[in-house]
């Protein structure tokens, strides 16, 4: 079933991870042969972007190992066995398809392994949580999906030319659903949609923009009264006026053990998480009765709540 991040149990489980991380790697393996002979690895992860970091290196010699064409299934954290658009090269994969999930469904391909996204389909997951949480609504949703993407585009800078990055930033808020149904969007698009848009698609995510940055500071304001989230210059330039690394853009680990509160981001944070992992045990479940060998790399948080199952 999984552990609910925030839980004691889960917080204990975390501890217990800490403690399991290989000191130079900081990975986190999980091991086991079943009756039948086949392997079962799981490996947590920490993201990184840098082909010359300890980790790749140990993943390359991990995916080295295995023989091409291999009787061997790989589920990744990510969205990189639904399509071709993970680049050729890992080295370039690393960079720019997902980190070291990326890096290794890259290596996969060269060699012929079957590669299964980890990824659920964001829009079911926010219904669900949406279904079963009456005090959470769609804009809190829009704003929690929205700020995960804008720490990654913001990672590095704080001014990005908007008609680079609006058609992900559109893409995240929607998954809060259409105007129609309280959300903050005409058209929900998904991932592949959005790699595939048009010309015209794109001038028409970019017009929506202006609104869905009112919206952003308006119900950022709700979590963090007084702060502003987002600008537009008359560059078309849009700037990040908040630091997405103090509160209330808190994740885990627990910020109540930081003596900060659990917002409603974090709450959503936690619900996604756990349905993540819930879809990620799914997938294991089916692909151990392929008879084929298991390799599961997830980011080194979801071990801690994959371990007990």
């Amino acid at each position: 079933k999984g552990l609910l991040s925030g839980t004691a149990e889960s917080n204990d489980a975390e501890l217990r991870r800490r403690k399991d991380e290989d000191p130079q790697t900081v990975i986190v393996e999980l091991h086991c042969k079943l009756d039948s002979g086949k392997n079962v690895t799981v490996l947590g992860t920490t993201h990184v972007y840098d082909v010359a970091s300890p980790e790749i290196a140990y993943l390359d010699n991990l995916m080295n190992s295995i023989n091409k064409d291999s009787p061997t299934v790989l589920i990744l954290e990510g969205q990189y066995g639904e399509s071709g658009t993970t680049p050729e090269d890992p080295a370039e994969a690393i960079k720019v398809a997902g980190g070291e999930f990326g890096y290794m469904a890259s290596v996969a391909k060269q060699k012929g392994i079957e590669v299964i996204p980890g990824e659920p389909d964001p829009h079911l997951t926010a219904e669900e949580i949406l279904a079963s949480n009456s005090d959470i609504s769609r804009d809190d949703i829009a704003l929690h999906y929205g700020v995960k993407t804008l720490k990654g585009i913001f990672n590095e800078t704080d001014a990005v030319p908007l008609d680079m990055v609006a058609p992900y930033v559109h893409h995240s808020v929607g998954i809060a659903g259409r105007k129609d149904k309280g959300g903050w969007v005409d058209k929900v698009t998904t991932r592949q949609e959005v790699v595939d848009l048009s010309e015209t698609q794109k001038k028409e995510i970019l017009e929506e923009m202006p609104g869905i940055i009112e919206r952003f500071n308006t119900q950022f304001a709700e979590v963090k009264p007084g702060k502003k989230l987002l600008s537009l210059d008359s560059e078309g330039m849009l700037h990040l006026e908040y630091d997405l690394d103090k509160p209330p853009i808190v994740w885990d680990p627990s910020p109540e053990q930081m003596g900060e509160t659990a917002t409603v981001l974090t709450r959503i944070s936690r619900l996604d998480m756990l349905m993540r992992d819930r879809h990620t045990l799914s997938l294991m479940d089916g692909a151990l009765g392929t008879g084929k060998d298991l390799i599961v790399a997830v980011g080194s948080s979801h071990i801690s709540a994959l371990k007990p199952a």
